[in-house]
């Protein structure tokens, strides 16, 4: 009898535990999306599918993140981070993402991909996310889903401590300005101030040079221009920033930019301010910032 009162007792208690877990897991609360609209998401998601790029800012939050649309290179601050999420592909293949029992989607693709957010919501509650701004921005935005406020506001602090220190060391004149060329198979374009520009333009950062500023960031919905090399001095500021894409036709045509008289014609290159960069900083997610701050002064460092 002892034995039976006893089993039923552990019965009852784990019974009471795995309903208390279940009323957590179903707890929501109210989200004000980015695109205004009143939704309600789960208070404590466990199993979450981003689709978007700067998957980054979701790790280094520990954000519990079972499928993305995962790069297809992995540079160094990636590197064992993508063990237990699975390839979901891009946009986001249903069925993968069906299977893997979401309780919430961030879609990064909302707006090129309306009919896909509606497929989407039929599998978990689905909210837009702009992963295209400033990470300070896309931070507290993760902050407000998650619940993470405080956690968000301290790593902005932190980075921006970190960034103030960096530029301080580099000691730049007032006004001193700086050019993001990203070179992509044949074709060379210059950066606004998402990604890696978020860092250069930053607080504490270069200025911006004119062109810059007239051709891209006045313009709303723009972030980067094509141009030819004939308007190369236009837009080159003090200090050029060369990012080249990981393929060979990138490179060769970045080798052949950098051979040519008109680019040997800019003030920056006369002065040894010319920065190579490799693609996969072409970001400002969290886990690429924590090597960024490193990898800027040894950049500069290259004459």
């Amino acid at each position: 009898m002892l034995l039976i009162i006893s089993a039923c007792s552990t019965s009852n208690a784990n019974s009471s535990v795995s309903d208390e877990q279940k009323e957590e897991s179903e707890k929501t609360v109210q989200y004000t999306t980015i695109t205004g609209q009143q939704v309600e998401i789960p208070a404590d998601p466990k199993r979450v599918v981003y689709i978007g790029q700067t998957i980054g800012d979701f790790l280094a939050m520990d954000i519990p993140i079972v499928g993305n649309n995962l790069p297809q290179d992995t540079p160094s601050y990636y590197e064992g981070r993508f063990e237990g999420i699975v390839d979901v592909g891009n946009p986001g293949d249903l069925e993968t993402i069906l299977n893997l029992k979401p309780d919430l989607i961030i879609n990064g693709y909302y707006k090129a991909e309306a009919d896909h957010n509606e497929a989407l919501s039929k599998i978990a509650t689905t909210i837009p996310f702009n992963p295209a701004l400033p990470y300070t921005e896309r931070v507290k935005e993760i902050g407000n889903i998650f619940g993470k406020q405080e956690e968000a506001a301290q790593i902005i602090a932190k980075f921006k401590a970190q960034s103030k220190e960096m530029f301080d060391k580099f000691q730049l004149a007032d006004g001193e300005t700086a050019t993001i060329f990203y070179q992509l198979g044949k074709t060379l374009y210059v950066m606004g101030n998402r990604s890696l520009g978020a860092i250069i333009y930053g607080e504490n950062g270069f200025a911006v040079p004119p062109a810059v500023q007239k051709n891209i960031l006045d313009k709303k919905g723009v972030s980067f221009v094509n141009i030819s090399e004939e308007v190369l001095s236009e837009f080159a500021g003090d200090h050029l920033f060369v990012v080249v894409q990981d393929d060979g036709e990138s490179k060769t045509e970045a080798d052949r930019l950098l051979q040519r008289p008109i680019w040997a014609t800019l003030p920056a290159v006369q002065k040894g301010n010319v920065h190579v960069v490799p693609s996969e900083w072409n970001t400002d997610n969290l886990l690429a910032l924590e090597q960024l701050f490193k990898q800027m002064p040894q950049w500069m460092d290259q004459q």
